[in-house]
């Protein structure tokens, strides 16, 4: 050292000299970041991280009256006894950074390891676990008066230490000492931890919001009038009006009915809106912890720091006093496994149970000494000392605080630094804390604790109301829902101000997390007790790991997320579901949702209603009004049981004063289904009921009349049906033209029907029908050489050579056989009500009136004729009623029936039965005629 200081007074005085071409230093002004390298030793050297930023640096050199300059250098802080302009002399190559003293602009320094002089000692200090950390110190620093400065120990149960002198006065740095010092304006740190730090949150904890729900409104209840008074709407036919079949048996049998609206039995009174309370038979809620090696948890101390394994002992989690490394589980907080312990109860005992260690090969028992130490043995002891050992010795309430006791005497069960002991108490401390492994509430706080800004949302899972173990509302009636009471009060379940005899322990405050929880469990409509546990344990958590964020605070850290998970844990217990309860009581009540209206029985049971929208005859207008006999309620009313006019209940359907609407009047007095009808008595008229009979009525189509062709042809190809007026006997009269060209071999055939043709029951009729050959169609002649067969049948077979059980006349011929122009008939025929084809309609009978056409005879040909002139007409009354199925030879002459052979053949016509339209222009009727 005297050399140094040798060397440096002779450069002082230019003794020393460098090469000539190197550049010479001004000594006149101070030296700040020079590159180069020395020609003297540092008097002093420190490696700490945090002596390497020059601004720190620059503070110990201040702090040294010796020092002159300073230098960051490899990973070092240097200082040197002489000034940068005679250390270096002139600038030498080099990396290192030079600077005089004079550089240096601060005094502080922060997050370093030394000791202080003998004079300057503490004048205060906490061993409070949250100032044993530098959020925790640096605040107590400032909150007290003269302190400038202060340290923290790296051990467990360290303690916060406050100074009056700031660090320049007369500290000294010493890596391998535990305490840590500030001044009191530093930042947490000076430089980020070569290792791992803490896990932090994404983001600084938000408080979410969770805003009260507005009262229940409830409009003000208006009682209904005695008697609804009203005319109703009118009524909508769905459909055509069906008129009656007879008649004469309608007006017979016609009646409506009127009456005047009956009064209501019971008034009712209005809905309850003051709601109805919580619900009282709820499930059980479970214990925080349980007994049995299937229930494990860890013990806490009183400052909720994990208890660990010594060497035959057990005692709180140690502080690392060297940085871990960056995947050390440590560095976790939240999710860091903690050592386990479960309790097990000997053979015979009842009253208390063995602690027993689960994180070691095989069970060790935690048991006290007959001095109080705490050890661990390898077999449980029973209740009794034995070999001054004792282990039945442990209880714990269903809240997970363990108590001691043994031979009568109670003990506190504390920690000091790294031991533990029990000590006699009349009143013992609970100080140790079961947390269990695995508590559902946090294990969903942790798996969501990154969810800030949106934390109310997201984290939370809407609840049934009457599901669960702490539903807000009964489960009878159904329906019901939760919402704010008029009056409410906010608070009542604050878990910090209810549940202080477990808060007051607590030396974290967890940065409003009680707030939140408070205002979770006073919302009405939406979050649950479990949902908003999960909030409170993740608020906790968020606050935690924003709280310490280096490694020489992990202990806080682990007691903070500890603390954190033991308070969820406690609200998912019975303690929380009663604050849950109470807060509810304080704001909310359940009101019903669907029906809407709260009322309630003589009895005292709440139900449900909709007293005012529905149609409920019991609960008509108000809870528990009665509408009156054959009277309906009517969205609160009571009113009539189908239509009303005025205060008369009546059938807008029937009631031939009001058909349909209120003040139609019917004349005649008949109404049917709601529109006024005038019926028809009496039997059955005969008469010529074949409509369009010459015809004549063709355009657009054939009116009445339908086609359709059989297997081997087409309507409208080689089968057509014309408008026509036929020249035969010096007359032109109107017929319809069938004409059928291009015959296969086995000819054509078509159906001409008319349908729904009356007949009158035991009436005699005669059919009679004209036809002419045709071979001239204007002046043209047309070929005409096919021969063709009419025959008609009272309904439609399937097959042209077939009558499919109808009645039917004979096979009628004309064509190039027969080419004339006469009157065919008379066919014979009667309609009986259950003959094949015959309907009937009110007191008349109806058929099918067709026409079956078959032209052949001529391959490649064609057959041309005209029908008209059809008459079916009534002749007489039958001698005697014919039964269905009687042989009707005995009455009259029917007609042909095809064998006998009554059973439908399967049809064989190409197209169903339509309207034809003849490809003629309005008016362009054809002439037609034949000639010999």
């Amino acid at each position: 050292m005297r050399l140094h200081y040798l060397l440096a007074l002779a450069a002082s005085f230019g003794f020393a000299s460098a090469a000539d071409d190197v550049e010479v230093l001004d000594k006149r002004a101070a030296k700040c970041g020079i590159k180069g390298n020395r020609i003297l030793p540092a008097y002093f050297t420190t490696d700490q991280a945090s002596f390497t930023v020059p601004a720190q640096c620059g503070a110990l050199c201040k702090s040294n009256v010796l020092c002159q300059s300073y230098a960051v250098e490899s990973g070092h802080c240097r200082l040197y006894l002489l000034p940068v302009n005679t250390l270096l002399a002139k600038v030498l190559s080099g990396t290192n950074t030079y600077y005089d003293k004079a550089c240096a602009t601060s005094t502080d320094m922060c997050q370093v390891n030394g000791f202080r002089s003998l004079l300057n000692q503490p004048f205060s200090s906490s061993a409070k676990l949250t100032d044993n950390n530098f959020k925790g110190c640096s605040a107590l620093c400032k909150a007290t008066k003269g302190c400038n400065s202060f340290s923290i120990e790296l051990v467990t149960g360290g303690k916060c230490r406050l100074y009056k002198n700031a660090l320049v006065k007369d500290f000294t740095p010493d890596p391998k000492n535990l305490n840590l010092y500030w001044d009191i304006n530093c930042p947490r740190g000076v430089v980020a931890d070569s290792g791992g730090s803490l896990a932090t949150s994404a983001e600084t904890t938000s408080v979410p919001t969770i805003t009260t729900e507005a009262e229940v409104a409830f409009t003000p209840f208006t009682a209904p009038d005695p008697v609804l008074t009203t005319n109703d709407p009118a009524y909508t036919p769905t459909g055509p009006q069906v008129t009656p079949d007879d008649d004469d048996e309608f007006i017979s049998t016609y009646t409506y009915e009127e009456f005047e609206l009956p009064t209501v039995i019971a008034a009712g009174s209005p809905p309850v809106t003051t709601g109805i309370l919580q619900p009282t038979d709820i499930p059980t809620a479970p214990c925080l912890v349980q007994a049995g090696a299937d229930a494990p948890f860890s013990v806490l101390n009183e400052n909720f720091i994990p208890m660990v394994s010594r060497t035959s002992s057990i005692g709180p989690m140690l502080q690392p006093t060297a940085e871990p490394a960056a995947d050390d589980p440590i560095l976790n907080p939240d999710t860091l496994v903690l050592p386990a312990f479960y309790l097990s109860q000997p053979a015979g005992v009842t009253t208390a149970y063995d602690l027993v260690y689960a994180g070691s090969s095989t069970p060790q028992y935690v048991a006290m000494t007959n001095t109080g130490a705490i050890v661990l043995v390898s077999a449980s002891t029973g209740t009794a000392f034995k070999n001054n050992r004792v282990t039945t010795i442990f209880n714990v309430d269903c809240y997970g605080r363990l108590s001691v006791s043994q031979g009568g005497n109670s003990y506190t069960w504390s920690t000091s630094g790294t031991s533990s002991t029990l000590t006699k108490a009349a009143s013992p401390a609970n100080n140790m804390k079961a947390l269990p492994v695995s508590i559902p509430a946090v294990d969903s706080a942790r798996k969501h604790k990154r969810r800030n800004k949106e934390l109310a949302e997201r984290l939370l899972a809407k609840r049934s109301y009457s599901d669960g173990p702490a539903p807000k509302c009964p489960s009878s009636p159904p329906n019901l829902v939760a919402g704010t009471k008029a009056g409410y009060e906010h608070g009542d379940g604050n878990f910090c101000d209810n549940l202080s005899e477990y808060w007051s322990i607590s030396p974290f405050d967890f940065d409003g997390s009680c707030t939140v929880q408070s205002l979770c469990y006073d919302a009405c409509a939406d979050y649950g007790w479990q949902s908003c546990n999960g909030i409170f344990g993740t608020m906790m958590i968020l606050s935690c790991l924003d709280a310490f964020d280096s490694w020489w605070e992990v202990i806080p850290a682990i007691a903070c997320a500890a603390q954190a998970s033991y308070f969820t844990g406690v609200a998912a217990t019975s303690k929380g579901r009663g604050l849950f309860y109470k807060a509810q009581a304080a704001m909310c009540r359940c009101y019903c949702s669907s029906p809407p209206d709260t009322c309630v029985y003589p009895s005292g049971d709440f139900y449900c209603a909709d007293v005012h929208h529905g149609s409920d005859d019991a609960n008509c207008g108000a809870c528990g009004r009665q509408c009156g006999p054959n009277s309906k309620c009517r969205t609160g009313e009571c009113g009539c049981p189908k239509d009303q006019c005025g205060t008369t209940c009546l059938d807008f359907r029937n009631n031939p004063k009001n058909c349909g609407s209120c003040g139609n009047v019917c004349d005649p007095a008949y109404c049917l289904d709601g529109r006024c009808y005038v019926p028809q008595p009496g039997d059955c008229i005969p008469e010529q009921s074949v409509y369009n009979n010459d015809f004549t009525s063709w355009y657009p189509s054939f009116v009445n009349w339908t086609m359709a062709a059989y297997d081997g042809c087409t309507l409208g190809s080689n089968i057509e049906f014309s408008a026509t007026n036929y020249l035969a006997n010096g007359n032109s009269d109107p017929a319809v033209l069938v004409a059928m060209t291009s015959l296969p071999n086995d000819g054509c055939s078509a159906a001409m029907v008319q349908a729904q043709v009356k007949m009158c029951p035991n009436t005699a009729y005669e059919f009679s029908f004209a036809m002419g050959y045709v071979n001239k169609v204007g002046d043209s002649a047309v070929v005409s050489n096919a021969d063709c067969t009419v025959r008609w049948l009272t309904g439609t077979p399937a097959s042209w050579n077939s009558n499919d059980g109808y009645q039917s006349s004979d096979s009628y011929p004309i064509g190039k056989s027969n080419p004339n122009y006469k009157t065919f008939g008379p066919w014979k025929l009667h309609a009986t009500e259950g003959d094949l084809g015959v309907t009937k309609v009110k007191k008349s009978l109806y058929v099918n009136l067709t026409a079956v056409i078959h032209c052949g005879n001529a391959n490649g040909g064609a057959g041309r004729f005209v029908i008209r002139d059809i008459q079916m007409m009534p002749v007489g009354s039958l001698k005697k009623a014919r039964t269905v199925g009687e042989d009707l030879t005995a009455s009259f002459f029917l007609g042909q029936r095809d064998g006998g052979n009554d059973t439908a053949a399967t049809s064989n016509v190409t197209e169903e039965l339509a309207p034809y339209y003849p490809d003629q222009e309005k008016g362009a009727v054809l002439i037609t005629s034949f000639t010999t």
